[in-house]
């Protein structure tokens, strides 16, 4: 907590708000979060700022929480909170913001793909910039090429939805304003880029080359199916795409009915050609209960997302905090 002395009073806080808070949403990454820790540390000395690390344990199946426990214990700097559930990077990140003190909020990876090193680049380029938000663009994404393929493509969707004109990455740093506005937003399925874009002009959007690390310790968590389904939620959760296709498709095969009608028309009267059997219709039954169906589908997921914003399923659910305060363990549990 802040505390103010006089000047008669020599002593220093134990404790004052960090300029920076560093959030970064925790999934089985037990081998890498201590490194992590260290090197944050190391580069934030360097620089000479107070600073503070919200880990947020997306409800990992190794060791995660044992481990941020003990940092927490160990390193006052570092608040530790678990989740009931596993809830998503975007969901992880909006827990984090809402424990964040410092001016600046830096966001990253756990798993040191993200160089902390390359982290005074970006406070460089907000400070120097006057931006309100900072993305580190990677020279080279370590990868593989298939991952770094989709990645590329998802990016490109994200651009195109946003109508942003600038490509983003998890590696970002946001002035405190920008954070307190994305906090507004209070939906289930979030994803943190789109609501930058919403809340800061593009004008107002940095960008710095930054390094980035193959991994070496444990595997990553994204695999093509989630970066699939991400990719989905993207769409229907920030678009209507979906829609304006189930309308472009019951257009089309409209006139193509229409045209397909008045063309038996014309060949019955000048050749009296009979309509054809029960095969071409078999077949066109079930290919328009096909397109149908998949119109109801795109229908479907809108209703779903609806009903589970109408119904507020939270974002989050915190399960655990662990901070030290005056040098003791704080533990608070939901």
């Amino acid at each position: 907590m802040s505390q103010k002395y006089s000047n008669r009073d020599n002593r220093k806080p134990e404790y004052s708000k960090p300029e920076y808070s560093v959030v970064v949403p925790v999934y089985n990454s037990e081998g890498s979060l201590r490194e992590l820790y260290r090197r944050l540390s190391l580069v934030f000395h360097s620089l000479n700022v107070s600073w503070e690390l919200i880990a947020v344990n997306d409800c990992s199946r190794d060791r995660s929480w044992k481990v941020l426990l003990e940092m927490a214990e160990a390193h006052q700097n570092v608040k530790a909170i678990n989740l009931m559930n596993n809830f998503g990077q975007h969901n992880a990140l909006m827990c984090g913001f809402h424990h964040v003190q410092g001016k600046y909020v830096i966001t990253m990876d756990d798993d040191l793909q993200h160089p902390p090193e390359e982290i005074p680049k970006l406070i460089s380029r907000i400070e120097s910039g006057n931006y309100g938000v900072v993305y580190g663009q990677y020279k080279q994404k370590r990868h593989g090429w298939f991952r770094d393929f989709v990645s590329a493509s998802v990016n490109d969707l994200i651009s195109r939805i946003t109508g942003s004109g600038y490509r983003v990455t998890s590696f970002r740093i946001m002035e405190r304003k920008v954070v307190e506005k994305i906090l507004a937003y209070t939906q289930y399925n979030v994803m943190i880029d789109v609501l930058i874009k919403d809340t800061v002009a593009s004008l107002d959007v940095g960008h710095c080359r930054v390094e980035h690390h193959p991994r070496t310790i444990g595997k990553s968590n994204y695999s093509f199916k989630k970066l699939f389904w991400y990719a989905v939620n993207m769409v229907f959760n920030y678009t209507v795409w979906p829609l304006r296709l189930a309308t472009l498709l019951g257009f089309f095969f409209s006139v193509l009915g229409f045209m397909g009608v008045i063309l038996e028309i014309i060949l019955y009267l000048l050749q009296g050609t009979p309509v054809r059997g029960w095969t071409s219709l078999f077949l066109a039954v079930t290919f328009f209960s096909g397109i149908i169906l998949f119109i109801l589908g795109i229908v479907g997921e809108y209703m779903g997302r609806i009903f589970l914003n109408v119904n507020q399923k939270p974002q989050y659910v915190v399960k655990e905090l662990v901070t030290k305060n005056n040098n003791k363990p704080s533990v608070s549990k939901r």
